[in-house]
């Protein structure tokens, strides 16, 4: 590595891996699954939505949109807890990509992907507290002021606390400012920082702390880079796979035939389609997601109608709709894959930029371990082999 901004340009080609693709799917189809059962009961608390309902309108993925969705208090909350647990398994599976990428860049191309799943969860406290413990910090600021306003009701002594203490509140609110920008880097360095280094919570708060601090201007362009190239990623292979699908679609349907269904020629390839694309979640009612979904795929715009099959056809068209469902999480794992390796590779070279350290040596303490792991497999190989031979011997005698 040169640790300059070369190896930053790295990440759509490093992200684009077969094992860190695989980490970002599952960590897609796990926090969708999670998310999708909270949001359920997020409806189906509400009198005026029913199971069988919420499928019709919204099949695997409700969407609630807010200011125009109406759920009990409780539903909401339900929903915000599915948003919470969809969040989580995206940062842990960012947090294995970032420990593949950390190993991979120290040599090691075959870390396996079970190994670094493993590791992630373990440091969960430092990718998951991080944003938590700045959350409840801002809050607790944010409760400050609210007292302070309080106290002003006080007649005449409330007026003049407030006038005295203005100045330490105003900094007060503009520090709430600064750690609000650092709870967003939270979210993107915490997971890179607990895959790269064996940190607690503090250390990874304090890690945060100290990128913004000494590279600002690093970080924040390096962030916009690592989006754009996220965004060109997904955009690139989603376009090649939709190519894909037509072509598929166009192919399949040359020699499908037809069949005759209630004495009306009926083409099940076409219906299985239509079907398939039938399951898909219907875009969210938004002005601006609706204008990007429109050039994308504007059947979630505009979604198929069921059509009438036989018991064979829709079993199939049950698991085309799946299909599309694992075709459209490869994509989206490709973007949490680029975006993963590109947070490795700027902590990677802020650290060594600001600190002078190279993350990347392997410690002497590692090399010992490693040594006194080789030392006791190799002991554990002789005592097989003792073993072994006992076991002939005493076979022998027998004999």
């Amino acid at each position: 590595m040169d640790f300059s901004f070369k190896d930053v340009m790295r990440a759509p080609k490093l992200g684009f891996s077969a094992k860190k693709i695989w980490v970002g799917f599952v960590g897609l189809f796990t926090g969708t699954i999670l998310y999708s059962i909270m949001s359920y009961f997020a409806y189906v608390s509400s009198i005026d939505w029913t199971w069988r309902e919420v499928w019709r309108q919204f099949r695997y993925v409700p969407v609630p949109v807010i200011g125009e969705t109406h759920l009990m208090w409780y539903g909401w909350i339900c929903w915000v807890v599915g948003v919470v647990f969809f969040v989580i398994m995206n940062l842990i599976a960012i947090g294995a990509i970032s420990k593949l990428t950390f190993e991979q860049l120290r040599g090691d191309e075959f870390y396996e992907v079970t190994d670094a799943l493993k590791y992630s969860f373990k440091q969960w406290k430092a990718i998951v507290l991080s944003p938590i413990t700045l959350a409840i910090f801002i809050g607790a600021l944010i409760l400050v002021g609210f007292v302070c306003g309080l106290i002003g009701r006080i007649p005449y002594v409330g007026q003049l606390l407030v006038g005295v203490f203005f100045v330490p509140v105003a900094f007060a609110a503009l520090f709430v400012v600064y750690l609000a920008i650092v709870f967003v880097i939270s979210f993107l360095l915490s997971p890179t920082v607990g895959a790269t280094t064996e940190s607690d919570t503090f250390d990874t708060l304090f890690e945060l702390f100290s990128c913004l601090n000494d590279q600002p201007w690093r970080l924040v362009l390096w962030e916009v880079f690592i989006g754009f190239c996220t965004f060109a990623g997904v955009w690139v292979l989603g376009w090649l796979t939709k190519k894909a699908l037509i072509l598929l679609h166009w192919a399949a349907g040359l020699w499908a035939g037809t069949r005759m269904v209630a004495e009306v020629s009926h083409s099940w390839w076409e219906t299985m389609w239509t079907n398939g694309l039938w399951y898909l979640s219907p875009c969210p009612a938004v002005q601006w997601i609706e204008s990007i979904i429109g050039r994308i795929t504007p059947v979630l715009i505009y979604p198929r109608a069921w059509m009438s099959v036989n018991w064979a056809e829709g079993i199939g068209s049950f698991l085309m709709g799946i299909g599309f469902y694992f075709i459209a999480f490869f994509v989206i794992a490709y973007g949490l894959a680029i975006w993963g390796v590109g947070q490795t590779l700027i902590y990677t070279v802020l650290v060594k930029i600001k600190d002078e350290k190279n993350l990347l040596e392997k410690k002497e303490e590692e090399f010992e371990e490693e040594a006194v792991e080789e030392i006791e497999e190799k002991k554990e190989e002789k005592e097989e082999k003792k073993e072994e031979k006992k076991l002939k011997e005493k076979k022998k005698e027998k004999e």
